[in-house]
C-alpha cells in the first residue's frame, strides 16, 4: 500500500484524476489523505464529491472551510454572507445533498497515524495546542456537532462575522465559543501574535506583508511540531516557498488561481504535481 496526500482539490476533476493516474494511485490497495475544500471555485466540483465518495474506504479527508460552507447551506444556514453559486448549484442536486448527509458530514477536523506520527487537518495545528490528546478531543467534539441534529444553531452562529473566537483561554471556552475557535484553528487559521491567539485576516505569504508581530502559526514553538509531520493545505500563497519547517507540509500549491496541484507520497518522500487549467 501506497499513502499519498493531496492538498485542496477545489473542484478541479480532470486535473484530479490526471494527477491520480500519474502515480499510478489503485484505489484498492493505495490510501487517499487530502487537506480538505474538496469543491467552490473549480469546474466540477460535482464529479469530485462523486468520485471521492465511490473511493471513500481509501480516502482519509479532513474537512476544509469550504465544505464547511457547504454542509452549512445544505442545512439552510442563512445567517452567513456565503453565496458561492457554485457552492448553491451543488446543492440542487439530491445525490450531492445525500453525499452531504451520509458521508460529508461525518468527516473530521483532523486525521491522525499514531505509528506513522502524522497529523493533517487544513489549516494546520494551532500553536496554543501543545498536546495531542487536546487536538483530537478538539476534532472530536466538532465533528459530533457538525454531524447533529442541532448543528445548525452552531453553524448559525459560527457564520456570523461577530463571533469570532482567535483564543482558545487555555481551554476554558464552552458552547458556541468553543466550536467557533475550534474551527477557526483547524480550518481558517494561517498567522498568529505571538502568544498563539489567531489572526484571522492575513493571507500573502510571509515575505509579502509588512508585520514584526504577526508570524506564520508555524513559526510559533510547539513541541507537537517536532514530534509529527503535519501536513496541512488552505495557505495557497506559501506556493511551497520553502517558509515551513522540514517536517510541516503545505500541500495547497494554488490549483485554483492557474498554478498546480500536488500530492505527496509518503514512503519515497517525492511530490508530484500537474498544472491547473482556469
Amino acid at each position: 500500500m501506497t499513502t499519498y496526500f493531496i492538498g485542496d482539490i477545489h473542484g478541479y476533476y480532470n486535473e484530479f484524476i490526471s494527477l491520480l493516474k500519474k502515480i499510478y494511485f489503485n484505489n484498492k490497495n493505495d490510501q487517499l489523505w487530502i487537506t480538505g475544500d474538496l469543491i467552490s471555485r473549480g469546474p466540477d466540483s460535482k464529479k469530485v464529491l462523486y468520485y471521492l465518495y465511490s473511493i471513500r474506504k481509501s480516502v482519509k479527508l479532513v474537512l476544509g472551510n469550504h465544505d464547511l460552507y457547504l454542509i452549512s447551506l445544505s442545512l439552510g444556514s442563512m445567517s452567513s454572507n456565503i453565496n458561492d453559486p457554485i457552492i448553491l448549484n451543488l446543492l440542487k442536486d439530491t445525490k450531492i445533498k445525500f453525499i452531504i448527509d451520509s458521508w460529508l458530514k461525518y468527516q473530521p477536523l483532523v486525521q491522525y497515524d499514531k505509528n506513522k506520527k502524522i497529523l493533517m487537518s487544513h489549516a494546520g495545528i494551532t500553536p496554543q495546542w501543545k498536546n495531542i490528546n487536546t487536538i483530537l478531543s478538539a476534532s472530536n467534539e466538532a465533528k459530533n456537532i457538525i454531524s447533529s441534529k442541532d448543528n445548525k444553531i452552531f453553524f448559525d452562529y459560527i457564520n456570523n462575522e461577530k463571533y469570532q473566537i482567535n483564543d482558545w483561554k487555555k481551554n476554558k471556552l464552552i458552547g458556541f465559543q468553543r466550536f467557533s475557535f475550534i474551527i477557526n484553528a483547524f480550518t481558517k487559521m494561517r498567522y498568529c501574535y505571538p502568544d498563539g491567539t489567531l489572526e484571522m485576516l492575513t493571507k500573502k505569504a510571509p515575505n509579502d506583508i509588512n508585520s514584526i508581530i504577526l508570524k506564520p502559526w508555524f513559526d510559533i514553538p510547539n513541541v507537537l511540531y517536532k514530534k509529527y509531520t503535519i501536513f496541512f493545505g488552505h495557505w495557497s500563497d506559501l506556493q511551497g516557498g520553502g517558509y515551513t519547517p522540514k517536517n510541516i507540509i503545505g500541500l495547497d500549491t494554488g490549483c485554483c488561481w492557474g498554478n498546480k496541484l500536488t500530492i505527496f507520497t509518503w514512503e519515497t518522500k517525492k511530490f508530484h504535481s500537474i498544472t491547473c487549467i482556469i
